[in-house]
Order: C-alpha cells, then sequence, then structure tokens
C-alpha cells in the first residue's frame, strides 16, 4: 500500500491545520487504497535551513535534524500539504521544512489543502509556483476552503469541519484519485 504524508502547514499556537488535516485524511481514506498519515512540522521543530550544501547538489547530510527528516519524508510516495494562507504565501515554517530536501521529493506526486480567507488562493498560486523547483509532480486535484467569521465558534476555535467544509468533501476526495493515479503512472 502507497503511504502519503499530509503535511501540516503551520506550526503557530492559535494554528487550525490539526483539525483541518485531521478531517481530511478522514475523508481521502474512506475508500482509498492509499494510507494517509499526518506529518506535524510542530513536532520535527527544524531550525531555519543550515545545512552546509544545496540539498539538489547532495543528501549527505551533516545535521541529525535533516537526516530524521530526510528519513521521513522518503518513507512516503506522495504528499498532501495542509495549506495556510499567512500574509499572501505559504506559511515560512513550511517553505523551510520543503528547502531542507530536494531527492526526496523528486518525482513524487503532491496535491494541497488550502485554506483562508480568501480560500487559501494566494498560498495555492505560490505552491503551483514552486512545487516544480523541488521536483514535485502536482496533480491536478486539489481543494481550497473558505474560512469566514461563521468558521469559529464564541471561544475562537475553529467549528467542526466536516460540518464547515462539507460541500469541499468532493474536492478534498479528488485528490485521493489523483494520487492513486499519478502513483500508477509513475
Amino acid at each position: 500500500m502507497s503511504r502519503i504524508g499530509v503535511i501540516l502547514g503551520s506550526t503557530r499556537p492559535n494554528r487550525i491545520s490539526p483539525e483541518i488535516g485531521q478531517w481530511a485524511v478522514q475523508e481521502l481514506s474512506n475508500g482509498s487504497e492509499l494510507d494517509y498519515e499526518i506529518i506535524d512540522l510542530k513536532d520535527l521543530g527544524l531550525p531555519v535551513y543550515d545545512e552546509p550544501q544545496s540539498p539538489r547538489a547532495s543528501n549527505d547530510y551533516q545535521n541529525e535534524h535533516t537526516k530524521k527528516w530526510s528519513a521521513l519524508a522518503n518513507s512516503f510516495d506522495g504528499f498532501v500539504l495542509i495549506l495556510p494562507e499567512y500574509n499572501g504565501s505559504i506559511p515560512g515554517v513550511l517553505k523551510n521544512a520543503l528547502d531542507y530536501l530536494y531527492q526526496e521529493w523528486e518525482g513524487k506526486p503532491v496535491a494541497y489543502v488550502s485554506y483562508g480567507f480568501g480560500s487559501g488562493a494566494n498560498s495555492a498560486a505560490a505552491f503551483e509556483a514552486i512545487a516544480s523547483y523541488y521536483g514535485f509532480k502536482l496533480v491536478d486535484k486539489n481543494a481550497k476552503l473558505q474560512l469566514s467569521g461563521d468558521t469559529y465558534g464564541a471561544d475562537g476555535k475553529l467549528l467542526d469541519p466536516a460540518q464547515i467544509f462539507g460541500a469541499q468533501a468532493a474536492d478534498v476526495k479528488a485528490i485521493d484519485a489523483a494520487l492513486k493515479d499519478a502513483l500508477a503512472a509513475s
């Protein structure tokens, strides 16, 4: 069974990527032949890129945190990014994590579930513009989730993603088929 890493693209204390990621994994896994697993960048604790050479040149990493990240990424056959929009682009912590590696991404299919008050359209566009530089094969099915004031409860917490984003569940589920097709073609 092919393994797909679902990367939570935020490490902020008030982030909602874990809730959106869990909901996306439930939708993607329902009836799927692929095995989806959450990768939380917060757990990795990567510093700002600190390897002595470019990951494109070599994957002979010097730092233990890079070796761990490389081994984890290598254990997956493809990826789904849970992609928040921060200040019109992707979060710096996600860009940094992607920048650490190259050969581990090369040729692997990737999709995204973006979210924000503009559906994460800017972060989606920013990622689409750079995906090929990492060697990713961006699939043609992705999902964009619209946040609004009604997305949050009186306590400021995200309401149930299944209720809020139910209309986009088919878009998320379509990612599963696109990843399966991309893996079969490679």
